[in-house]
């Protein structure tokens, strides 16, 4: 129950202090910069801690019989954004050492963000859906008893962890923040190399020639 309570407490305290800082940063109210920076550092650091205590409190210590990932692929996810964010709040409010070319404008979108955050949540959708059809447990860290190959399976290999790449892209397009959107980039490499090929090499050793047909008959993204 005290785990529970301390992950809700601190989720609670992470969505807060994003939340403070993006109503101002897209707001009107003018304040001093020092401000600013200091909204952003305790939201950064609000998100960093959660994401920490996720990891070490319900991250398996040993993994058996399943991929041998480090970490949850979400968590990836989050700690892109908010090493984007910090990286964004820290070159706007203290170092100035760039500024973004004004043709990438065109990324900060409501609408573009809106869309891919709606495809990202789709693609869970429709790959929960095929885990549960399977009965099987989306979680990489257990046991594949079956491989899937059907659904949005047939077609993309890993359409959960492209999920997380657009909602990430549409995440910095629409808080106008597009160094969120640009660490998707590291969110798909670590993915790719950390994530990704620790499961095809387990899937490959555990269905052998079945999962081999797989690969040559499905796309790993899109």
């Amino acid at each position: 129950m005290f785990i529970k309570i301390s992950s809700f407490i601190l989720f609670y305290n992470f969505l807060y202090h994003y939340f403070k800082f993006f109503i101002w940063y897209l707001g009107d109210e003018q304040i001093q910069i020092e401000l600013a920076f200091y909204k952003g550092v305790l939201a950064f650091l609000s998100a960093l801690i959660f994401i920490l205590f996720i990891h070490l409190v319900f991250f398996p210590k040993k993994i058996e019989d399943a991929p041998q990932i480090k970490t949850f692929p979400p968590l990836i996810m989050l700690f892109s954004i908010n090493l984007g964010f910090g990286v964004g709040i820290y070159n706007l409010y203290l170092s100035h050492l760039y500024s973004l070319p004004s043709l990438l404008n065109y990324l900060r979108s409501t609408e573009l963000g809106i869309i891919l955050i709606l495809i990202s949540f789709l693609l869970i959708y429709l790959s929960v859906k095929s885990f549960k059809l399977h009965q099987e447990d989306p979680n990489p860290t257990t046991r594949s008893n079956t491989l899937i190959t059907k659904g949005i399976f047939k077609y993309i290999r890993n359409p959960m962890y492209l999920s997380l790449i657009c909602f990430q892209l549409g995440i910095g397009s629409l808080l106008s923040f597009l160094h969120i959107s640009f660490f998707s980039l590291i969110t798909l490499i670590i993915l790719h190399f950390f994530i990704i090929k620790k499961e095809e090499s387990y899937l490959r050793n555990r269905f052998g020639e079945q999962y081999i047909i797989y690969l040559q008959t499905s796309r790993r993204w899109i």
